[in-house]
């Protein structure tokens, strides 16, 4: 991952999928973030390029059409994967299971060359109804991004 728009390096995120039953493994570390706070987390529609150009991502990964939410909601972005915390130094530890996201099995839902983004306010989860709450969960500017690479 990278800070956006530029080449400051700030992490790596793995995606890990053997099974479609068992959903996909995301794990990794992220540093150089907002110290002890909750920041949005999804994956986008659209290419960022080498430039790591975070704002060119597009909207978060729809291909349903449906309403933005969290994880664990029965509505949702296939892209909605929630908020990361970060520690005092301003490192996020990623350790999550996603049971609607892709690499592999399923076309539809496969984020293999989407970028991931971290964001710089906490998502509601599309569960506040106010300002951008259905599509964006509120979460912010794109402050880090990287492209999700297969192999």
């Amino acid at each position: 991952m990278f800070l956006t728009g530029t080449n400051d390096f700030i992490g790596t995120i793995g995606f890990n999928e053997q099974e479609e039953a068992w959903g996909v493994i995301i794990s990794g570390s992220v540093n150089r973030l907002r110290p002890s706070a909750v920041l949005g987390f999804h994956i986008h529609s659209l290419p960022i390029g080498d430039n790591h150009n975070c704002s060119a991502g597009g909207a978060h990964f729809n291909p349903y059409n449906v309403s933005h939410g969290m994880p664990r909601d029965s509505e949702r972005h296939v892209g909605d994967l929630g908020n990361i915390e970060t520690n005092a130094d301003g490192r996020a530890y990623i350790a999550l299971r996603d049971n609607v996201i892709s690499i592999g099995f399923d076309k539809t839902r496969n984020v293999v060359g989407l970028p991931i983004m971290i964001h710089n306010l906490t998502d509601d989860g599309g569960h506040t109804g106010k300002g951008e709450s259905n599509t964006t969960g509120n979460a912010g500017a794109r402050i880090a991004c990287g492209t999700i690479l297969f192999g």
